[in-house]
């Protein structure tokens, strides 16, 4: 009895903690950093108002709609041309099983008016979804340990949630990648409940989106997880005999050529997120604070090279690294599915979306029971979930325009806490901490 109310007391403790960071956290990025450029007169730096009023009004773009809408468009009016090769539109970068939802939407005779608005509607709820799927898993993870989620645990999370700007930016844009952070999310909540063939349905699903997931069924071979490795496989295959059965072998096959020059093509524009962003920003090659559609950086052998060569150790890292007792955990595929994404010489903000999930499972898991304050949980946490403007004031300045990057940056130490964590865990029991260890 005594050990419950004490558990109680802890989780309320928790909860309230994990609210008072998540508030101090959107009021120093949304409001202080506002405030320290007006008072020094170095103008707006921005915030997430525009897209939180997007989310709001339940409006938003056409970034991934409308180049899926017009290629479908292209194929009933010239079935036999590959669509890859259409320059009627923005460029289609996602395989054409991506299309089919919009395909069967077109065969019930839903317009494209109708369309758009049902894709809103669908990545409204994708956000809310993430903060829900969140929530599930926290309880679940709390459960475990004979603890309960308290309304200000709860709290947190919906209000994180509703100030996260790569979804809230990802949300504002129209972009695909709402509903990829939302099946990351889901994936998550699989995984940890130990349903690994749904979260290998699901990891197929991402990967036909965003083809860099496809790295998820390496690490599923390479962990010996067969049954979600079968279910990825057996989902794919169903997958590209539709898309073959709807478009045909040669428009699919064109997509290996999209994926090929993809590998080629990035942008140094701030909001990209990747070490090939990083690099042309601090040598000024190529576009920062502007931005103009399909206008690539000009290519330089030693940022490509580098870029390449830090993606291989990235990813390598990742699936040669010695989990221990959290092998094939959902740590190790979290950080399997955030290297990814990081690895990607395009990783937009908006693509780091998938850290909400993973933010939450590390929180619930582990940090909520920690001795110490988990600052470096902390300081990943507010540089990924914010956007930080102030520090585009400092694109023209040699050195430090790096901070441009800052969710990069707390993208690979999340993927660090991750790896530590597996070194932290205790030898007598999987998947619990060593009370004598401090702060993750």
């Amino acid at each position: 009895m005594n050990s419950q109310i004490t558990q109680d007391s802890t989780s309320r403790t928790q909860g309230k903690r994990l609210l008072l960071f998540v508030v101090g956290s959107l009021l120093v990025a949304n409001v202080v950093q506002w405030g320290v450029c007006r008072a020094l007169h170095l103008g707006n730096p921005g915030s997430i108002k525009g897209s939180l009023q997007a989310f709001v009004h339940m409006t938003q773009g056409t970034d991934s709609w409308l180049p899926m809408m017009k290629s479908l468009d292209y194929f009933h009016a010239n079935p036999t041309m590959p669509i890859y090769a259409a320059h009627l539109y923005d460029t289609l970068i996602y395989s054409l099983a991506s299309l089919l939802p919009l395909v069967f939407l077109r065969k019930l005779g839903v317009g494209d008016a109708a369309m758009l608005h049902l894709l809103a509607l669908t990545s409204w709820l994708a956000v809310v979804g993430v903060a829900v799927i969140s929530i599930a898993m926290g309880r679940r993870l709390l459960r475990q340990r004979g603890s309960k989620m308290t309304w200000t645990a709860a709290l947190a999370v919906v209000l994180a949630c509703l100030g996260c700007y790569p979804l809230l930016k990802g949300y504002a844009l129209g972009n695909a990648q709402t509903l990829l952070s939302f099946g990351f999310a889901l994936m998550l909540y699989l995984w940890t409940a130990g349903r690994e063939r749904e979260a290998g349905v699901v990891c197929a699903l991402l990967a036909f989106v965003k083809p860099q997931y496809g790295l998820l069924l390496v690490w599923m071979a390479l962990r010996r997880k067969w049954g979600a490795l079968w279910a990825f496989v057996i989902c794919s295959v169903v997958l590209l005999a539709l898309a073959v059965a709807v478009f045909g072998w040669r428009n699919n096959l064109d997509y290996i050529g999209v994926l090929a020059s993809l590998s080629h093509k990035a942008q140094s524009h701030f909001a990209n997120q990747s070490m090939f962003g990083t690099l042309n920003r601090m040598i000024f090659n190529g576009e920062n604070l502007g931005y103009t559609p399909h206008v690539y950086t000009p290519y330089v052998a030693w940022v490509y090279r580098t870029t390449v060569i830090t993606s291989l150790v990235l990813v390598g890292v990742v699936l040669l690294f010695p989990w221990g007792r959290l092998r094939g955990s959902t740590a190790d595929i979290a950080a399997m599915g955030l290297a990814s994404v990081a690895a990607s010489p395009m990783a937009w903000e908006h693509h780091y979306g998938i850290v909400f999930g993973i933010f939450a499972w590390f929180w619930f898991a582990y940090g909520c029971r920690q001795s110490k304050t988990p600052w470096l949980w902390g300081l990943a946490f507010f540089l990924c979930d914010n956007f930080l403007g102030a520090t585009n004031l400092l694109s023209n300045v040699r050195g430090w325009n790096i901070l441009q990057s800052y969710i990069y940056f707390g993208a690979l130490l999340l993927l660090f806490l991750l790896m530590r964590l597996a070194r932290r865990v205790s030898d007598d029991a999987a998947m619990e901490l060593s009370p004598g260890y401090g702060a993750v």
